[in-house]
């Protein structure tokens, strides 16, 4: 078969499985050579023929990220404005706003757009699997969309997903506390979400006529409406204490009970909670239990920090309350270190733990023992760019300051959003530029924070070492 750059008329391509595999395996060749652009056509094309063959969207995906961490750019305007399939149809809108995408892989708006065509083309699959990436994409920014979060709700409400959609509600009524059709809405999309789970409700005719048990589907419908109330988190409690009383052994029946205890989210309860793990961890000596205790315990000092930080916060002349605050404070960092360096012991392998170990021996300034451990954290694909990011800080922090640079760029390599200017990039590229001054690598550094500067003007004190490098340039022309 012979391959061209020239897109195909959409409209005469057979549509089946195994219609695209040769554009797919001409993709990853070329992808191999590096020839990314090249590559994202291949899979456009293989997609046209394949377009529910979610794996060849991960693979797009895939190919897009690298091209991303090699220093490709958006499609500009010449090349990017024009439309690769020039049919209106759902598939062909979705491509060709995947194939911009694949180009620009960090943009919202692109993913919002192929998220539309998608479900308008009935591509669920797709759909889920890419609704996820924008709502975190939107989490990460510095200013959360509000708007699209809202959008991203009515796609997984549409997609039937009604638990990721009220999930979505819920970071929108952050952003949104005044709005009050969001609580409706949510009390709306959980309702639906339990009829769903019950299979009370058909996707084609009105849930009453579907009923099997009204009696009990009533009941379902008025825990939901009564889910968020104060009665009936209590009314929960009572009835899983019953439970648990009848039967102490049981682990489902006590993960209930310390479920519906710390709902309530009150000190007391909490300690009661604290007391139940404690009896399940000295009977049976499953490490999980401890690990719970620890959880709560940890919520506690972060809530007691909170408030008193408020209170100097109102009281800023108040020195008793300010050593009180820094007191509490080495307190939760002491337990919390604490804390981890046991769940490691218990889980050497577990890479969040490894992680959170490494950011808290940091945190002590005990970096040498904070570098190990973040060295194997790096290993594990979820935690690898957050764990060297922290790693670079750590050699900063030792003065091994081309180790420092060398791992603050495969940090930044590996962050997806790299290039968005949200809060976690702009801190990467922080300090891979003080990383950079202090190796004298100054244009490397003076790029860095130049763009940093483009992003947030009042980030930190990037604009200041900016102007101190380009006055120390003229200074030496």
């Amino acid at each position: 078969m012979r391959f061209t750059m020239t897109a195909t008329k959409a409209s005469t391509v057979p549509e089946g499985p195994n219609k695209g595999q040769a554009y797919f395996n001409r993709a990853r060749t070329v992808a191999e050579t590096g020839n990314y652009d090249y590559a994202i056509d291949m899979y456009i094309e293989g997609l046209l023929r394949e377009p529910s063959n979610l794996k060849e969207h991960e693979a797009l995906r895939d190919v897009a990220l690298r091209r991303k961490i090699k220093g490709g750019r958006p499609a500009g305007r010449i090349l990017g404005g024009k439309p690769y399939f020039h049919g209106k149809s759902s598939k062909e809108q979705m491509l060709n706003a995947e194939r911009l995408l694949a180009k620009d892989p960090g943009n919202i708006a692109l993913m919002m757009t192929v998220l539309r065509h998608a479900v308008a083309g009935g591509f669920r699959d797709v759909a889920l699997w890419l609704a996820p990436m924008a709502v975190l994409a939107n989490r990460n920014l510095k200013s959360p969309n509000p708007k699209t979060f809202l959008d991203l709700a009515d796609i997984f409400e549409a997609l039937e997903d009604y638990a990721q959609a009220g999930q979505v509600m819920l970071l929108a009524q952050e952003l949104l506390p005044k709005d009050g059709t969001i609580p409706e809405r949510i009390q709306s999309l959980a309702a639906r979400e339990t009829l769903q789970k019950g299979q009370y409700e058909s996707s084609t005719t009105d849930f009453k006529e579907s009923l099997r048990d009204k009696a009990l589907t009533r009941t379902l419908l008025e825990k939901e409406s009564l889910a968020q109330t104060e009665a009936y988190k209590q009314q929960a409690v009572r009835e899983a204490q019953i439970q648990y009383e009848a039967n102490p052994t049981d682990q489902p029946t006590i993960a209930k009970y310390v479920k519906t205890l710390l709902d309530l989210e009150t000190e007391e309860t909490e300690n009661r909670a604290i007391e139940v793990l404690q009896d399940a961890w000295q009977r049976t000596q499953t490490y999980r239990y401890k690990v719970y205790i620890g959880d709560v315990r940890m919520k506690q000092y972060r809530r007691q920090i909170r408030i008193l930080r408020e209170a100097v916060k109102a009281h800023a002349g108040d020195t008793a309350l300010s050593q009180e605050l820094h007191k509490l404070e080495a307190e939760c960092d002491q337990f919390e270190l604490q804390e981890y360096k046991e769940r490691m012991r218990n889980f050497p392998s577990d890479a969040a733990i490894c992680y959170e170990y490494g950011r808290r021996l940091y945190d002590a300034k005990r970096y040498d023992e904070a570098i190990a451990v973040l060295q194997q954290a790096q290993n594990s694909p979820r935690y690898r760019s957050d764990a060297l990011y922290m790693l670079g800080r750590a050699f900063l922090e030792q003065a091994m300051h081309q180790e420092a640079v060398d791992t603050l760029q495969r940090a930044i390599e590996g962050y997806e959003l790299a290039s968005t200017g949200d809060a976690k990039s702009k801190e990467m590229h922080y300090w891979l530029g003080r990383a950079l001054e202090a190796t004298r690598q100054n244009a490397a550094a003076e790029k860095t924070y130049s763009q940093i500067a483009q992003w947030d003007i009042k980030f930190r004190d990037a604009r200041e070492r900016l102007a101190d490098l380009r006055r120390s340039k003229a200074n030496h022309a």
